[in-house]
C-alpha cells in the first residue's frame, strides 16, 4: 500500500501542473525527442569515418580538440545568456550547429579525410550545448518537486527517440546510405531550434545587463560546484575507459565503415532502451522518495560491479558491449538525473553557471584527460584505472553533500524568513 501511495504521490503532481508548465514540458519533450532521434544519425556517421580513417588511436585525440571548443562555445553562452533569451540562444546553437555539419561534410567528401576530426568534435560539442541549454531552462522554470517526477518522463521521451533513431539507423543504413541520415539529423537540430523558441520565459529572469554572469555567479559556492564537477569527471573516467575499450573491439571486429555504423545503431538502441526503462519504472519514485546521498553512492558501486562482472566473463566485444550499454544508459538516466537534481540548492542564474563548469566544461575535459591518460599507459592497467576512478568517485560524496545540505538549509531560512 506504502508503494502503490507513492504511485499515486507521484501521478497527483503531474495533474497539478498549470496549463502554461504542461505546455513548456510538451515543447521541451519534443525538443529532447527530436535532439536525441537525430544524434544517433549523426554520431554512428562521423564515429565511423573517424575510426575508419584514422583507426581506435584517434578518438583520443579528437576528445582533447572537443575540450578546446567546448570551453570557446561556453564563453560565448555565458557572455550572451543574460544579454539574450535562452530561446534565442538555442536558435542560433541549433541553426549553427546544422550549417556547420553540412560545411564540414562538403570539405571531407571534396577535400581530405583530416575533416573527419572537425565532424567527430563537433559531435561532440553540439549535442552537450543543446541538451544542457534545455535542462538549463528547465531547471529554471520548474521548482525540485515537481522536477523529481518530471525528469523520468522528459528523460523517457528523449530515450524514445534515441531508440528509435539508433535502431533506424541500423535497420536503413545499408539501403539508404550514411549520408541520408546524416542530412536528415542536420536538419532535424535546426527544426529543435523552432520547436525551443515556442517554450515558456515567464519564470526564467536572467535577461539583465547589470546581473552577474552565470559564471560570475558562483565565485561564492566554489566547493560545492567544484564538488559536482569532480563527480561528472570522475564518471567519465568510469565510462570512457569502458568506452576505449568498446572501441578497440570494434575497430577489430568491424573492418568497414557500414558494418560499424550498422553494430553502432544497434548499441546505441539498445543503450537508450535501458535508458528508457529505468526513466519509466523506477526515476518518477526513486528520486521522490530515495534520499540523494543513497541513490548516488549506489551509481559508482553499480558501474564498478556492471564493468568487473563483464570482464570476468573474458574479454570480447560482446561483453563489453555489453558493459558499454549499462554504463551510457545509467549515465542517460539515473545519474543524469540525480545530477540535476543537485543544482536546485542554487539560484536560477547560478544553476546556468554550475552547468557550464561541471556539465559542459567537466564532462568534455575529463574525456580529454582520460584520453591522454589511455594513450599513456599499458593496457595492463586500465582495469586497475577504472576501479581507483570508482574508489575516488565513492569519496568526493562525502564533501558533495556537505555542501549541498548547507546550501539546503541556507535556502531553507531564506524562505522561512
Amino acid at each position: 500500500m506504502s508503494f502503490l501511495r507513492k504511485i499515486a504521490e507521484t501521478h497527483q503532481t503531474f495533474l497539478d501542473l498549470s496549463s502554461i508548465e504542461k505546455k513548456n514540458l510538451g515543447l521541451i519533450g519534443a525538443t529532447l525527442f527530436l535532439l536525441f532521434f537525430s544524434y544517433p544519425y549523426l554520431r554512428t556517421t562521423t564515429t565511423s569515418l573517424l575510426l575508419t580513417h584514422h583507426g581506435v588511436k584517434a578518438s583520443p585525440y579528437a576528445w582533447i580538440y572537443s575540450v578546446v571548443c567546448l570551453s570557446l562555445v561556453v564563453s560565448v553562452l555565458n557572455f550572451f545568456q543574460k544579454r539574450m533569451r535562452s530561446q534565442k540562444i538555442y536558435l542560433l546553437g541549433a541553426f549553427g550547429t546544422s550549417a556547420f555539419f553540412l560545411f564540414f561534410m562538403s570539405l571531407f567528401k571534396w577535400h581530405s579525410p583530416q575533416w573527419a576530426y572537425p565532424l567527430y568534435v563537433l559531435k561532440e560539442v553540439y549535442i552537450v550545448m543543446l541538451v544542457h541549454s534545455v535542462l538549463g531552462h528547465l531547471n529554471a522554470s520548474i521548482d525540485e518537486e515537481k522536477a523529481k517526477v518530471v525528469y523520468g518522463p522528459l528523460g523517457a521521451i528523449g530515450s524514445l527517440g534515441g531508440i528509435l533513431g539508433a535502431f533506424s539507423v541500423s535497420l536503413f543504413v545499408k539501403n539508404l546510405g550514411e549520408d541520408s541520415f546524416f542530412f536528415l539529423g542536420s536538419f532535424l537540430i535546426f527544426l529543435t531550434g523552432l520547436i525551443f523558441w515556442g517554450t515558456n520565459n515567464q519564470h526564467v529572469h536572467l535577461k539583465d545587463s547589470k546581473a552577474k554572469s552565470p559564471l560570475d555567479s558562483i565565485s561564492d559556492i566554489k566547493g560545492f560546484v567544484i564538488s559536482v564537477a569532480a563527480i561528472v569527471m570522475l564518471s567519465q573516467f568510469v565510462i570512457n575507459i569502458g568506452n576505449y575499450q568498446f572501441n578497440a573491439f570494434l575497430n577489430e571486429a568491424f573492418k568497414d565503415t557500414l558494418g560499424k555504423t550498422e553494430f553502432l545503431g544497434k548499441i546505441y538502441g539498445w543503450i537508450n532502451t535501458c535508458s528508457l526503462l529505468m526513466q519509466l519504472a523506477v526515476l518518477p519514485v526513486l528520486l521522490k522518495f530515495v534520499p540523494p546521498f543513497l541513490t548516488h553512492f549506489a551509481i559508482p558501486v553499480i558501474y564498478g560491479c556492471a564493468f568487473f562482472l563483464g570482464m570476468s566473463f573474458g574479454a570480447g566485444l560482446m561483453p563489453m558491449a555489453i558493459t558499454f550499454i549499462v554504463f551510457k544508459g545509467l549515465d542517460y538516466s539515473l545519474f543524469g538525473a540525480a545530477k540535476e537534481l543537485l543544482y536546485y540548492a542554487l539560484t536560477d542564474i547560478q544553476k546556468y553557471g554550475a552547468k557550464y563548469v561541471a556539465d559542459m566544461i567537466t564532462y568534455r575535459l575529463s574525456k580529454g584527460l582520460i584520453s591522454l591518460i589511455l594513450i599513456k599507459i599499458p593496457s595492463s592497467l586500465i582495469n586497475g584505472l577504472l576501479g581507483v576512478s570508482v574508489l575516488a568517485w565513492v569519496l568526493c560524496l562525502i564533501p558533495l553533500f556537505k555542501s549541498y545540505k548547507k546550501l539546503h538549509e541556507k535556502n531553507d531560512l531564506k524562505e522561512s524568513s
